[in-house]
């Protein structure tokens, strides 16, 4: 994985990976639990099955995680960009995260 500050700009990212091959992306808006003795409530979901905390998780507003007795955190580390070097094909060398491609 590469990664910059938050505070990076465009030029900035594109000096460290290039924007036309890379797919550069913030995690943002992600609810946790409240202290890191609630490991268990990882693993709690919403009624549509979704997990309610995590980078998939269904909260992304502030008050919705403070109402599931979360933490709010607007940005969870800067910009980053995942590299596959095993891969068989260069989309999926530069996938964001999810191996889509692959």
């Amino acid at each position: 994985m590469y990664t910059a500050p938050r505070w990076a700009s465009l030029s900035d990212l594109n000096a460290r990976v290039p924007l036309s091959i890379a797919q550069w992306h913030e995690h943002v808006n992600l609810c946790v639990p409240a202290a890191a003795s609630d490991a268990s409530r990882w693993a709690e979901r919403g009624p549509d099955g979704r997990p309610l905390f995590g980078p998939r998780g269904s909260m992304a507003t502030q008050p919705a995680c403070a109402a599931a007795g979360g933490r709010f955190l607007p940005h969870f580390f800067g910009w980053m960009v995942h590299v596959y070097p095993f891969a068989t094909d260069t989309a999926a060398i530069w996938a964001r995260g999810d191996m889509q491609h692959m």
